[in-house]
């Protein structure tokens, strides 16, 4: 059963692994084989012969890089190992290492590809450009945005002239969206307007006072490369990091985002889910016209996603920080406190809906992502122990 999702880590940068990463990766590796080695070649009878121990000679085993065999360089205490168990352990060394290799490689082939690989965008709520929290979030997220181009595009719904020319001396592009009082945008609408924009293998919304570091470029990178993912209707999303002390943040800075999310960070609630990225494939005709800004649609949506249209739901809170820049006034419910808030309630009623929120949350999300040894994103299943009847698809 996998761990409760942790806050992500930093995603190593795709270029060669350097010898500690090596290091790593065989430590780890050795760590995951020591039962093999207790069960199959150490008698339980040598008390002294600890786990610990034996985890620490064959840490030294990996240090020598091969030099010495297994057998030789754990101490007397300690029961020889079968020359099977000793040989599988190499070539299990050897075949990560080579599949490091190999992936690393690719990886420096993607480099040189040019085609954007996402189109990213969002939208400004109307306020009066006086409010200097609301001014200081939009900007960091248009800065931080813009750190992606090439390998995204980005592009910001609004009919205000002072974001689109903001918008657009930070590199975005912009598109006009249509005029409803107090009423943001469809959630449909602008995918729609998004793909007639750009052809990317995904695209993604994401709320106005969300920055993500470079996971969310090497997420989609090794996502995109496992086989035809890119070819089916999948969507992704996860947890949100909170953030204070925003006056702090470095929208530009990898590091410093990293840092931060770690040192004031907070994995907010299951339930709030304030990005989705989904693959051209996605059946966005089949989806209502909700509305973003405003509560209800996030968890039914993805439980749609689940339950009705059949798409592969990835949780991808463990490989993608998404820290979310928590203000005074932009809480962690503001869309309840906007005009016309029951905007999304009203269109469920309308339809005859009665949606069921609890299938939508994350841990009910069949799928997650993970960085394997190579440091590479790849996505498992969870196992079925892991859903409680909270994560059924019948009507409640």
């Amino acid at each position: 059963m996998p761990k409760a999702s942790p806050r992500p880590r930093a995603a190593a940068p795709a270029t060669r692994l350097s010898n500690f990463q090596y290091f790593l990766i065989l430590t780890v590796i050795s760590v995951l084989n020591v039962c093999f080695f207790l069960g199959l070649g150490f008698s339980p009878s040598h008390v002294r012969c600890s786990t610990d121990l034996v985890v620490q000679f064959v840490n030294l085993y990996l240090e020598n890089n091969g030099a010495t065999a297994i057998g030789d360089i754990l101490p007397e205490t300690c029961a020889k190992p079968a020359q099977k168990s000793s040989d599988e352990f190499e070539r299990s060394i050897r075949e990560i290492v080579a599949r490091c290799l190999n992936i690393t490689q690719r990886k420096i082939m993607k480099k040189l590809r040019e085609r954007p690989l996402l189109t990213l965008f969002t939208t400004f709520a109307d306020h009066i450009h006086t409010n200097t929290e609301k001014l200081f979030v939009h900007n960091n997220t248009l800065m931080n945005w813009a750190r992606f181009k090439p390998h995204a595009n980005v592009i910001l719904f609004t009919n205000d002239s002072v974001w689109d020319d903001i918008a657009k001396q930070n590199g975005w592009e912009t598109i006009s969206i249509s005029e409803q009082a107090e009423r943001p945008p469809e959630l449909r609408e602008m995918f729609r307007l998004a793909y007639e924009r750009f052809d990317t293998p995904w695209y993604g919304y994401a709320n106005a006072d969300i920055l993500f570091t470079n996971q969310l470029i090497v997420t989609l990178e090794d996502l995109s490369d496992k086989g035809n993912f890119t070819e089916k209707s999948v969507l992704l999303t996860g947890r949100r990091t909170n953030i204070e002390k925003i006056s702090l943040v470095n929208a530009r800075s990898d590091g410093n985002l990293t840092k931060h999310a770690r040192d004031y960070g907070t994995l907010y609630r299951e339930d709030a889910e304030d990005y989705f990225i989904a693959t051209k494939p996605f059946p966005w005709q089949r989806i209502l016209p909700v509305v973003v800004g405003r509560p209800g649609y996030d968890n039914w949506l993805v439980a749609e996603a689940r339950c009705k249209l059949h798409t592969d739901v990835v949780d991808v809170t463990e490989t993608i920080l998404a820290i979310h820049q928590t203000t005074e006034k932009g809480g962690n419910n503001e869309g309840h406190y906007h005009p016309r808030s029951t905007l999304n309630f009203d269109l469920f009623k309308q339809n005859k809906i009665k949606p069921n929120y609890l299938a939508g949350l994350t841990s009910c999300i069949p799928y997650f992502t993970y960085t394997d040894f190579c440091d590479v994103v790849s996505v498992e299943a969870r196992s079925r122990d892991h859903f409680g009847p909270r994560c059924g698809c019948g009507v409640r």
